[in-house]
């Protein structure tokens, strides 16, 4: 073979199946595997639960879904204290080296001074609030590699390894540490075309109008109606989206009424593609940042919260 296409690496005979065992092992199991080992160096749940910057009953869990998964008890329990059973000392034998390699390579591949933040954002937030402005962080910023993953389910950090996340909710989350970011409120819009023909001029008019649902906020359209003092109207005809964003999409093409969130429907609203159809609006919930208790140590995450609580606060 020419120099020009030199032969390429061969495959040992149990790579293959390597290739096939890190593929079948999913989030959730790596989380658990880590919090095993750390345990285990640490000798405590509550010591581990401070390494990682979760709560100890993040720990527990993961650590008890790993037990279940393989079968065994990996630890000996007494108060406050936690030692490793026969199969849990066989165990940790494995992951230390594994987890040793996996630093060294980390290491070994990452580049000089950057550091990476790992964020699970709601689709809305996302595309209508935070993309439009990340360029103005990463100018600022360009030290850290963000890594945004958009999604209709707010971040577990029990199963998911996210640093951090933007979710949403009406009460302020339990276990993890939660920031504030917006109240968020459901207003009924349409294309203004549409708006003409229907003519509406109280809640119970809508019942003249396809609604659009969202399937992951199925009680938005009732608690609306609710907000208004009116009874859901047996409407004609209906359409399920699977997010606000598609709704809104869906709403300026004219395909119906939807429920958009306030604030983040000022820029349809100015390019003219949607109207305000009712006043009437109904306080949902809220965004929060969020992220495991002790992340203070995090020092990427740090930063991407001072920033955006100062985008937050500009006025507009």
């Amino acid at each position: 073979m020419s120099r020009n296409n030199p032969r390429p690496a061969r495959r040992s005979p149990s790579q293959g199946s390597d290739d096939l065992a890190a593929a079948s092992l999913r989030p959730a199991h790596l989380l658990a595997l880590q919090a095993f080992d750390v345990a285990v160096r640490l000798g405590s749940f509550k010591a581990a639960a401070g390494a990682l910057n979760v709560s100890a009953s993040a720990v527990s869990h993961r650590i008890r879904n790993l037990e279940v998964h393989l079968g065994v008890a990996l630890f000996h329990r007494a108060h406050r204290v936690v030692r490793p059973t026969h199969a849990g000392e066989k165990l940790a034998a494995a992951t230390g080296r594994a987890f040793a390699l996996l630093a060294q390579a980390e290491s070994a591949a990452g580049t000089a001074g950057q550091r990476r933040l790992r964020l699970k954002v709601l689709p809305q937030f996302a595309s209508a609030w935070l993309i439009p402005r990340l360029s103005s962080f990463l100018t600022r910023h360009s030290e850290i590699d963000l890594a945004i993953e958009t999604s209709n389910r707010n971040v577990d950090f029990d199963t998911e390894t996210f640093d951090a996340g933007i979710s949403f909710g009406p009460d302020k989350p339990e276990g993890v540490a939660a920031h504030r970011l917006m109240e968020v409120r459901t207003v009924p819009v349409g294309a203004p075309a549409l708006a003409r023909r229907l003519k509406l001029r109280i809640a119970a008019d809508l019942g003249r109008a396809v609604l659009i649902h969202v399937t992951t906020f199925p009680v938005a359209w009732p608690l609306w109606f609710k907000h208004a003092g009116e009874l859901v109207p047996p409407a004609t005809r209906a359409i399920s989206v699977d997010s606000f964003v598609a709704a809104l999409q869906a709403a300026e093409r004219g395909a119906g009424v939807a429920l958009a969130l306030e604030p983040f429907i000022g820029e349809s609203e100015r390019r003219g593609t949607i109207r305000r159809l009712l006043p009437v609006g109904h306080v949902t919930g809220s965004y929060w940042l969020v992220h495991p208790p002790g992340a203070q140590r995090n020092r990427a995450l740090q930063t991407f919260k001072k920033w955006l609580l100062a985008e937050l606060a500009k006025p507009g």
